[in-house]
């Protein structure tokens, strides 16, 4: 008989990571053995109804006896609307005695101190009675075992929609760096001051100045869009070097991904990002922080640089050693695309947290 597992989880429709997650891994999972119906909730088209959170517990509390699920599959991240919302979500399925698993996908370290402090009694009366838990990185499961948690706790990832490498040659790859006559940094994420984009212009802007053949592409849009042009005008850079690609998606990232040769991301803070993940996989070296899972899953030296510190000449530095090291810069993209391949395919992916659902499924039944 196949497992129901109820997900709560944004619309689909919605830009951020949690539905991208599951638009790419659902398919994978064999439908013999699963069904997953989905309870829409957090949904930006109710933000401006101040009772939609309310409307969220009642419609959850309906779509659990509707459906009566073998599993309930939660995902929430660590910020207090999510943590209010969802700890009343998980503790409406254990008052009906049902196993649940948490899939915290962000974690905000300000608001893991808010917990540690003033929240931690909330905590361990709604998540702390889950069955099971799913962090991506060390150091928050290390946290959950400091606020009393004895579940089991497993290490996840973030995913790779496979359909973007459809076409994507590794061989072609290695060809476009080794006659590359310039390199291309990329810059793909939210356009927030934490994300390290000021320091990756002026790390760029330094390379330039020394004579280096380069440019950087940010793709992207936020709340610091206009300062950051208006920053980067300022720099009187030949122009060019620096250009804006705005936000990209499906085709026009795919292109983007396959157009470019090194990858920086310096953020001060992450869960797994999962376009490190995506730039590893197009075979592009990674410039980047010991920041969450990356702290976990990265191979310095093998597949890039992480910079301790968040100044642009370290940056920098680790840009340059990439740069004018082609034969290094190729052994990095041929490995980076065979890890990726390896650990953060959709298909792989799906198939350890199917073990891991058969898990907290037979657990709760014990």
């Amino acid at each position: 008989m196949k497992k129901k597992i109820l997900i709560t989880l944004p619309s689909f429709q919605d830009p951020g990571g949690v539905a991208a997650f599951y638009n790419s891994l659902l398919p994978y999972f064999p439908n013999e053995e699963y069904v997953f119906p989905t309870l829409e909730i957090g949904s930006t088209r109710g933000s401006g109804n101040l009772l939609y959170p309310v409307f969220d517990q009642l419609r959850f509390s309906r779509a659990l006896a509707s459906y009566g699920p073998d599993l309930v599959l939660i995902n929430p991240s660590l910020d207090l609307k999510s943590f209010l919302r969802d700890g009343l979500l998980t503790y409406q399925a254990k008052r009906k005695r049902l196993p649940v698993l948490l899939f915290f996908h962000g974690w905000c370290k300000d608001f893991e101190e808010d917990i540690t402090r003033k929240f931690l009694w909330f905590f361990k009366h709604t998540f702390g009675q889950a069955d099971s838990f799913v962090v991506l990185a060390t150091e928050f499961k290390n946290v959950l075992q400091q606020w009393g948690v004895t579940q089991p706790i497993y290490l996840g990832t973030t995913t790779i929609d496979e359909s973007l490498l459809s076409s994507f040659s590794i061989s072609n790859k290695l060809t476009q760096i080794n006659k590359a006559p310039q390199i291309k940094i990329l810059f793909l994420a939210r356009l927030h001051r934490e994300k390290g984009v000021f320091e990756t212009v002026d790390a760029v802007s330094m390379l330039i100045q020394k004579g280096l053949s380069v440019s950087l592409s940010i793709a992207g849009d936020g709340p610091i869009v206009n300062e950051l042009q208006k920053y980067v005008k300022s720099l009187n850079i030949q122009e060019r070097s620096i250009c804006f690609l705005g936000y990209v998606r499906n085709t026009d990232k795919i292109n983007t991904f396959a157009g470019h040769h090194l990858y920086c991301l310096p953020s001060y803070s992450e869960g797994l990002p999962t376009s490190v993940l995506e730039a590893m996989a197009f075979g592009l070296p990674v410039i980047t922080r010991p920041v969450g899972g990356l702290v976990d899953i990265f191979e310095e030296g093998k597949m890039g640089f992480m910079c301790k510190g968040k100044t642009a000449v370290e940056i920098a530095d680790a840009l340059e050693k990439i740069i004018t090291n082609r034969p290094l810069m190729l052994q990095m993209s041929e490995y980076n695309h065979t890890f990726a391949k390896e650990h953060f395919m959709a298909s792989v992916v799906a198939k350890k947290l199917s073990g891991i659902y058969k898990a907290t499924i037979v657990s709760d039944n014990k």
